[in-house]
């Protein structure tokens, strides 16, 4: 016969609850009795079924996270910082790649919820309305990283996207750039948005006309970077520099400009955003916008725990993180 909670409880001559306590580290015990209890727990070899465990506590100290692919570093180190604090507090990560398909997220988010996971992050700079309308009609803990909810209905956690950009392209003009292009990704994406906008408001301030010729629409990788550069490099009035989404598509311009027989920075300057750590190792080394994407994964897990914690009396929050500017080798002055 399978062994149950309540043979651990009569071996160790305390109550169901005691035990409870002990294994889910709900309540505290004394110390004498908790070593009592696991003696016993692993004297019976009693193994609690996660199903009804779940059904019981109301938990199941699973936590989903949706990602849109984790080829991106970016990506993976968010991933890693999830994980490392969600297990310091007892909870296990189901790691779900979309692969930026609708259908894909919403299967997972369904299949979460019939798991009975207690939480979920999702990585998304723009959340579709499906997904929005999915958490609106389930009551599922929810944290939304590297987006910014401006009405206030979700808990999200970001930088600031449009500041960011702009202290880029002011980074550049300041170097002496007075033509520079844009390297991003699709406009249906909030951040995008939102980073063009910084863009061009640092274009305005400076005097600088807006040049949508100068705008490149593909994605966050180094194909999309690649790409959008070797369209560029055929132009003759070519731009001096380069603002990019991200530090992959600032290696693929990267590529295309020595595809090209240019020189970056001496021909062409190049500007990174994220901060991830090819960036330093690359040649030259990508100066680039850093965001803490560490500190963006620790916090989003303490976010969804707290929130998790507090339950109804829990009031959505917004988090902006700090970012900078890090000066490497791929933008250099120019002069007049």
């Amino acid at each position: 016969m399978d062994i149950t909670i309540k043979d651990v409880a009569l071996k160790a001559n305390v109550s169901i609850a005691t035990v409870s306590r002990v294994l889910n580290q709900s309540k505290p015990v004394s110390k004498a009795v908790r070593e009592r209890v696991l003696e016993v727990v692993e004297e019976l070899g009693f193994n609690p079924n996660p199903v009804a465990r779940t059904l019981i506590m109301k938990e199941s100290r699973l936590i989903g996270v949706l990602i849109p692919g984790i080829e991106n570093m970016f990506i993976s180190i968010f991933v890693q910082a999830i994980e490392e604090e969600l297990f310091k507090h007892n909870y296990t990560t189901l790691l779900c790649n979309t692969n930026r398909d609708l259908d894909v997220e919403l299967h997972y988010l369904k299949l979460l919820k019939e798991k009975y996971v207690d939480g979920v992050v999702l990585l998304t700079s723009a959340p579709k309305p499906k997904q929005i309308q999915f958490f609106e009609n389930h009551a599922v803990p929810v944290v939304f990283a590297s987006h910014t909810d401006q009405e206030g209905r979700f808990s999200c956690i970001n930088i600031d996207d449009y500041q960011a950009t702009y202290d880029a392209t002011r980074y550049l003009i300041q170097l002496g750039h007075r033509k520079i292009a844009f390297f991003g990704g699709p406009r249906v994406y909030v951040q995008i948005v939102r980073r063009l906008a910084g863009y061009k408001q640092a274009l305005a301030d400076y005097g600088i006309e807006y040049d949508e010729k100068l705008i490149y629409e593909q994605d966050y990788d180094i194909e999309s970077g690649y790409e959008s550069g070797m369209k560029l490099f055929r132009q003759e009035d070519r731009p001096t520099a380069i603002c990019c989404v991200s530090d992959m598509v600032a290696i693929g311009a990267i590529r295309a400009a020595d595809d090209s027989g240019l020189r970056v920075p001496e021909d062409i300057s190049v500007m990174g955003f994220d901060d991830i750590p090819i960036a330093k190792a690359y040649r030259p080394g990508i100066t680039t916008v850093r965001q803490p994407v560490y500190e963006l994964g620790v916090q989003a897990a303490q976010m969804l725990l707290k929130q998790i914690r507090e339950k109804e009396d829990y009031v959505p929050e917004v988090k902006l993180l700090p970012h900078e500017i890090i000066v490497r080798g791929s933008c250099m002055t120019v002069k007049g």
